[in-house]
């Protein structure tokens, strides 16, 4: 995973006031919200798993950032999403948000 320093600035408020657009900070409250510090993650089109701190994730790149933001991050070295082939792009995902029970 890439350090923040290493990737180019994004305009995270702007982006993450956007309708929609879900925050670390959200996610973090729903795994919080069930009990979880760790969050999974997987790619459907390969076999690269793994979990990550919640905690060290808010801790690193703050509660604003845009999901969209985080899986590129998340995914930053992995060989599909280097080629940036869209067909075959990389498919992060966090298969525990669909177990979580639904958030008032």
């Amino acid at each position: 995973m890439r350090r923040s320093a290493d990737r180019p600035p994004i305009k995270r408020q702007a982006e993450a006031s956007r309708p929609g657009v879900v925050t670390l900070g959200q996610l973090a409250a729903l795994f919080t919200a069930a009990g979880l510090t760790m969050v999974e993650v997987s790619c459907n089109r390969c076999e690269r798993r793994g979990r990550l701190s919640i905690a060290r994730l808010l801790a690193e790149h703050g509660p604003e950032l845009p999901g969209t933001e985080l899986r590129r991050i998340i995914a930053a070295d992995c060989p599909r999403m280097i080629a940036g082939k869209i067909p075959d792009v990389c498919g992060i995902d966090f298969p525990q948000i669909s177990r979580l029970p639904p958030h008032p």
